[in-house]
């Protein structure tokens, strides 16, 4: 092997590893926004949860109509689950993010 193809070599070699590199720290960065994405869904998931208990308390049940109980069928499984009447928003909302990211066919991921 001549000098220039060694030379050439290395040059590569040293721009891999750059490359591999910046694909490391951003690796980290999307580590680090998942991190933060799931911290972001466990506080509105305790959110809910307690907005749930406290209108299931409430004595003026009429005045929580997003709260009562309805059958819905899983859109994975089939199953009939029973979940609030809010979870229809969750779908319409669910759906749209995913039709944002380019995901078809939503329903075959979510409940």
């Amino acid at each position: 092997m001549d000098d220039l193809n060694m030379e050439e070599l290395l040059a590569e070699n040293e721009a891999l590893k750059a490359e591999i590199e910046e694909m490391r720290r951003e690796i980290e960065e999307l580590h680090a926004d998942a991190d933060v994405d799931a911290c972001h869904v466990a506080g509105l998931t305790a959110q809910i949860k307690a907005l749930i208990a406290e209108g299931d308390t409430c004595p003026q049940k009429a005045a929580h109509p997003l709260l009562e109980r309805a059958q819905y069928v899983h859109s994975r499984t089939g199953e009939t689950v029973t979940k609030t009447r809010a979870f229809p928003l969750y779908r319409e909302a669910f759906d749209a993010e995913a039709e944002s990211l380019g995901i078809a066919h939503p329903e075959k991921i979510r409940g």
